[in-house]
C-alpha cells in the first residue's frame, strides 16, 4: 500500500492533467515524460528511497500489531517470487518495490511514446527551431483534410507562416490553441487546419467518460416514465 503511495504521488498530476477538460498533446506527453525521469530515479535510488517505505511500514504494522515477515521460500520456485535473503527489507525491495516500479514506468512508455512522433511533426507548425521535414510528413497524413495537394503550395503556405512567427513576440507557442489565436484561416488554410487537428487530437477518454456520467442529468427516471406512458 505504501509502495502505491508513493509511486502514485508521482503520477497524480499526470493523471489530474489527463481528466482536464481542455488538454494538450504536448503537455501531457511532456509531464508523462517527467514523470517517467522522476520513477527512473525512484529506480536508481530504490535502496534509500525503500528504506524510507519500509520503516513507513514496520511502524504502521507496529500500530495494528502485525510483524512483517519474509514468506516460505525454498530452493526452486517458478510460480512466485523466490529472492533468496535473510534481510526483510531486501526480500520486500526486490520482489515488489523494484518490479512495480519499473513496470509503472514501462506502461507509461507504452502509452505515450507512441504518440512522441507524431507531436515531433505538429511541433513544426508552433516552434520555429525545427525541419521542414516534419512538416511535410505531417502533410502527408493528413493529406485528404487539406485543401491543397501541392507540396510547392504547402510549403509555400508554411514558410509564410514560419515567417509570421518570427514577426510576433513570441516566437514560439506552449500549445495549438495559442497559434491558433494568431492564425488567419484566409491566409494560412492548411496550416489553420492543421493546428485545428493538434489542438482536438485525443489524449484520453476521460471527456466520454464524462459525458456518459451527465446522461443520468438528462435522461432522468421521470423521463422514462414519460414516455412509456406516452407509448
Amino acid at each position: 500500500m505504501l509502495i502505491v503511495a508513493k509511486c502514485f504521488s508521482v503520477g497524480l498530476p499526470l493523471s489530474k492533467h489527463l481528466q482536464r477538460v481542455s488538454i494538450d498533446l504536448g503537455e501531457a506527453i511532456q509531464l508523462a515524460e517527467d514523470t517517467i525521469k522522476e520513477l527512473e530515479d525512484f529506480r536508481k535510488n530504490a535502496d534509500s528511497i525503500f528504506q524510507d517505505i519500509f520503516e513507513n511500514a514496520v511502524s504502521l504494522g507496529n500500530k495494528f500489531g502485525i510483524t512483517i515477515s519474509i514468506p516460505r521460500t525454498t530452493k526452486r520456485q517458478a510460480n512466485r517470487v523466490n529472492v533468496e535473503t535473510d534481510s526483510i527489507e531486501v526480500y520486500y525491495r526486490i520482489a515488489i518495490f523494484i518490479p512495480y516500479i519499473e513496470t509503472f514506468i514501462e506502461q507509461l512508455k507504452v502509452r505515450f511514446t507512441s504518440h512522441k512522433a507524431i507531436l515531433v511533426n505538429f511541433n513544426s507548425l508552433i516552434s520555429l527551431n525545427t525541419d521542414e521535414n516534419h512538416f511535410l510528413s505531417l502533410t502527408e497524413t493528413y493529406m485528404e483534410d487539406l485543401s491543397s495537394s501541392s507540396k510547392t503550395v504547402l510549403l509555400s503556405e508554411y514558410n509564410l507562416w514560419q515567417r509570421r512567427l518570427r514577426n510576433l513576440e513570441t516566437s514560439n507557442y506552449r500549445n495549438a490553441m495559442e497559434a491558433l489565436s494568431v492564425c488567419n484561416p484566409e491566409i494560412y488554410p492548411n496550416i489553420f487546419k492543421l493546428l485545428t487537428i493538434f489542438a482536438t487530437l485525443p489524449v484520453s477518454t476521460a471527456q466520454n467518460e464524462r459525458s456518459f456520467s451527465s446522461l443520468k442529468k438528462i435522461k432522468t427516471y421521470l423521463r422514462n416514465s414519460v414516455i412509456l406512458w406516452a407509448k
